[in-house]
């Protein structure tokens, strides 16, 4: 059954998304973008789960949040072409850039992974309560659009998740800014709700 959670931003409400997340649960929640499909990356049942939420038959990348570069730090064989003392001014942001994957990633991940430190005070609140990085990932079946309001994301998988989580200020409608880099120089492969050039990072490859 699905909890009724409120807002992210009431400390009660954080206090059972973290126990939810412990226990391995699935949790719709508001980010520093789009709502996302929420569990403790070290779930392999809360990672399965979220595959059938999404319909996938070949797992696909998903991101993951931490609460910091210090948290990132433990996932990652390397901060690649960008550096971390970079990030480390970037982050938080709707940044998601994608490394090298760490021996501590869990086996689901893959030779790569994909982090994001987002730039919502209680959402990273959340994380740092978990202990580790939770997997997110747009709240829709392969194929179809983002769902962007919890309305209509109960309407469509109601019971499914174990809470739908809304933020005060809803979430937003435009996906990271995703950045590979695991070459020589930075590719981004998606431009989103990150200006990465009016930031000055200059002017990367696109793919």
């Amino acid at each position: 059954m699905t909890v009724p959670i409120p807002t992210i931003d009431d400390e009660k409400s954080r206090r059972e998304i973290i126990g939810l997340l412990r226990g391995g649960g699935v949790v719709v929640l508001p980010t520093d973008t789009l709502y996302g499909l929420s569990t403790a990356v070290s779930s392999p049942h809360g990672v399965r789960r979220i595959d059938e939420l999404k319909g996938l038959r070949d797992r696909k990348g998903y991101i993951m949040l931490a609460d910091s570069v210090a948290m990132v730090t433990r996932y990652v064989a390397s901060f690649g072409c960008l550096g971390r003392p970079l990030l480390e001014r970037t982050w938080p942001a709707p940044l998601t850039v994608v490394f090298p994957a760490g021996s501590a990633c869990p086996d689901w991940v893959g030779a790569r992974v994909a982090f994001r430190v987002p730039a919502l005070d209680a959402l990273r609140d959340i994380i740092a309560g978990v202990g580790e990085p939770i997997l997110s990932t747009s709240v829709n079946r392969s194929g179809e659009p983002p769902l962007d309001t919890p309305a209509r994301i109960r309407e469509a998988f109601g019971a499914r998740v174990d809470a739908i989580v809304a933020g005060t200020k809803g979430a937003a409608v435009v996906a990271s800014t995703v950045v590979d880099a695991t070459a020589e120089r930075p590719v981004v492969l998606r431009q989103g709700a990150y200006d990465w050039e009016a930031a000055g990072w200059g002017n990367p490859s696109k793919r």
